[in-house]
């Protein structure tokens, strides 16, 4: 049996009432999916869609169903683009990852602090030998108190006393030099 396809006049007057009969219904389905504000838009969309269609072989059984397919497609790629859209950085955003601060010490920073190494040093010399190792192995080494104990052949009270009254003289020693008076 022959399949019979509408004119391009029929096709025109079955558009005209698809859209009298749907465009209302349409645009509450898509304002609740994307909002009012695109709805008219992608409503518009929709019936072009439609509109350009070729149906073929194969006649529309059900026009209403097949535009809000349509329109529900266009509504979820809407979606898609519009969180896309939200991910993308403009320029400042960009500019602004970009613009790393230099974070390295100026001449001046970097005279004060070989001045404080220095101050340091200074500081250690002027530390018995045994306590001066003891703060070496745990600050520089960060061996345990019990390990710099073994070491040195001393008790961990020793130890532990070594270390902190060479952090103490350091500390005396480096807060002198900033704060001469």
């Amino acid at each position: 049996m022959p399949v019979v396809t509408p004119t391009r006049d029929e096709r025109g007057s079955q558009l005209a009432k698809l859209y009298r009969t749907q465009c209302k219904a349409l645009l509450r389905f898509l304002g609740r999916k994307v909002g009012q504000h695109d709805a008219a838009d992608l409503a518009h969309e929709a019936f072009i869609r439609v509109a350009r269609a070729d149906f073929g072989q194969t006649p529309l059984h059900n026009e209403r169903a097949f535009l809000f397919q349509i329109a529900a497609n266009l509504a979820v790629d809407h979606q898609r683009a519009q969180r896309r859209q939200s991910r993308v950085l403009t320029n400042t955003e960009i500019n602004d990852l970009l613009t790393v601060a230099d974070e390295t010490p100026g001449p001046e920073r970097q005279a004060q602090s070989r001045g404080e190494l220095q101050g340091l040093a200074a500081a250690l010399r002027e530390l018995p030998p045994r306590r001066a190792e003891a703060f070496r192995l745990s600050r520089l080494e960060n061996l345990s108190h019990a390990a710099i104990a073994t070491r040195l052949g001393v008790s961990l009270r020793t130890v532990e006393a070594d270390v902190r009254m060479a952090l103490d003289h350091c500390a005396e020693r480096l807060h002198a030099r900033r704060h001469p008076d």
